[in-house]
């Protein structure tokens, strides 16, 4: 699982059961294990979890609730908190006090982040009352208080039934049922094959399901465990769908872990168990027919490392060499990210250089000199080293080092095939270097050629959903393509990916055209 900053922070307002791995005792292992601080108020207070006979204990007195998240208030934990989580409420009252609370945070703070795990029943998925644990009117105040506040949810198939008033047999009628209830649900034990369950995330535009083996009967926490994961990888990062994958593969290994210590009615919940990097099952466009391929490219000797990936989930990741630029691009992916100039100027600019290069040199601190800088259009036209160094001089650019120039014939490659369309919706230009730090948070800490560098680019790689079998062991022969040339093309390919997926970082956030129309930005 992805850490982050000490400094995140996550208000948790959820059951507290003494003696069961469930609840808000879950949500606080699960971010604690992920560095991040939960700042916890309890709906309940419980000896057991009330599956397993008599509970003890009780509810938090309205009153005594109230007072408690005034406290929170005023020692300013909602002025700092990334993240507002919700899950298990005893009463309306309690449901009617927290979105209060949230409805003024989101008022001053819209960018906080709100996820409700509708903890309200389990059963058939008809959209019927006979599933509910909780009342009828908790359920109704969840449903019509809190989660129109909410930018998540996480509800299982039950309770999607419940609360879309809609009975869900297929993925289908789970998308269906999804649309309008949040701007992201997660709904976990969807529809699936006999021996399989399945997460479905929904957003707006788009739905992804994710896959993993039925055990029955699971312990009791599952849904808190996945819910928890979720938000852990969301905050540092992740696509939901991404994050839905790796909350669904924290469930699947917790589970592995508790079936091996031999108790089943409890979740083995340990830092090993929440912090042991995972990957994360295949993701499938839900109803998707045909493929839907995004590319990443580096150049190689041989011409162009590629790494193709299907966003449909329908076809496997792939892997190939192309000859010539465009030939990659006949290929016919929908999104092509390039380890390549794109756009040049034709003169010099104050400060000099291209300001993507410039911006992206700040970000990679150690690893800046990984970017070189651009010549000025004007020096593309050279056929020898000694003119084009001539060319950008006289045009009042600096010299041109020797690696510089002998990028020229793939950079005109890219350039005969550009058009000011295709530099805004189809090829982009990315840096591997630039990709690893942005998803890592910090630039890779060794030189990619060597035998750590290859290590940390690939655990990224995998992290991302790569399959490590497209790069161990290497599939080319390496007077061709080397090693570190599919790797990067690799993490170009996750670059296409996010861009697909409206996530990617764009440098500058406002790029300018150079004389061509292109776009100069480069993507992360």
């Amino acid at each position: 699982m992805s850490n982050t900053t000490p400094q995140t922070s996550v208000l948790v307002i959820s059951s507290l059961v003494a003696s069961s791995q469930v609840g808000g005792r879950v949500t606080n292992q699960v971010l604690n294990a992920a560095s991040i601080r939960p700042v916890f108020v309890p709906t309940v207070v419980l000896g057991r979890h009330p599956g397993l006979g008599a509970p003890g204990g009780g509810p938090a007195p309205t009153d005594l609730m109230a007072s408690t998240l005034d406290g929170v208030k005023a020692n300013g934990v909602l002025d700092r908190a990334d993240a507002i989580f919700t899950g298990y409420f005893h009463n309306p009252d309690q449901v009617r006090l927290a979105a209060g609370l949230i409805a003024e945070t989101r008022a001053q703070r819209p960018e906080c982040l709100v996820m409700v795990d509708p903890i309200i029943g389990d059963g058939a998925a008809d959209g019927g009352d006979d599933g509910l644990y909780v009342s009828a009117e908790t359920a109704r105040a969840i449903r019509d208080e809190l989660i129109p506040l909410a930018s998540v949810i996480t509800p299982n198939r039950f309770e999607l039934a419940w609360l879309s008033r809609s009975e869900i047999k297929t993925s289908e009628d789970a998308v269906k049922a999804a649309r309008g209830l949040a701007p992201v649900v997660l709904c976990t034990s969807a529809p699936a094959a006999l021996n399989e369950v399945s997460v479905i995330c929904v957003t707006p535009d788009d739905a992804f399901s994710a896959y993993m083996p039925r055990i029955d009967p699971a312990p009791y926490g599952t849904g808190d465990v996945f819910a928890a994961s979720a938000l852990v990888e969301r905050l540092s990062g992740a696509r939901w769908r991404d994050a839905a994958a790796r909350g669904m593969a924290r469930i699947s290994h917790v589970l592995d872990e508790t079936r091996l210590a031999g108790d089943a009615r409890d979740l083995l919940l340990t830092a090993q168990t929440l912090q042991t990097p995972l990957r994360a099952p295949a993701l499938r466009r839900v109803g998707a027919q045909r493929p839907a391929w995004v590319m990443g490219l580096d150049g190689c000797k041989a011409g162009w490392a590629a790494v193709m990936v299907d966003l449909n989930g329908i076809e496997a990741p792939r892997r190939a060499v192309f000859e010539q630029f465009r030939d990659a691009y006949d290929w016919g992916a929908q999104v092509i990210a390039v380890d390549m100039p794109i756009g040049f100027e034709a003169a010099p600019s104050d400060p000099p250089g291209r300001a993507c290069e410039r911006l992206a040199r700040q970000r990679l601190g150690p690893r800046r000199s990984s970017i070189f800088p651009s010549p000025l259009r004007i020096a593309l036209s050279a056929s020898d080293y000694e003119h084009a160094n001539q060319l950008n001089r006289a045009a009042g650019g600096p010299g041109l080092s020797k690696q510089a120039y002998h990028l020229f014939a793939k950079i005109r490659e890219i350039d005969d095939v550009m058009t000011p369309d295709l530099s805004r919706g189809v090829v982009f230009e990315t840096h591997p270097e630039l990709t690893f730090a942005e998803l890592s948070g910090e630039p890779a800490v060794h030189r990619k050629k060597t035998r750590e560098g290859r290590e940390e680019r690939l655990a990224l790689l995998v992290a991302q959903g790569l399959p490590e079998a497209l790069f161990e062991p290497h599939p080319f022969k390496a007077g061709l393509c080397a090693p570190d040339d599919l790797v990067d093309a690799g993490l170009c390919v996750v670059t296409a990916m996010r861009i697909a997926g409206g996530e990617a970082l764009r440098l500058p956030e406002d790029p300018p055209e150079d004389g061509q129309g292109l776009l100069m930005a480069l993507h992360a």
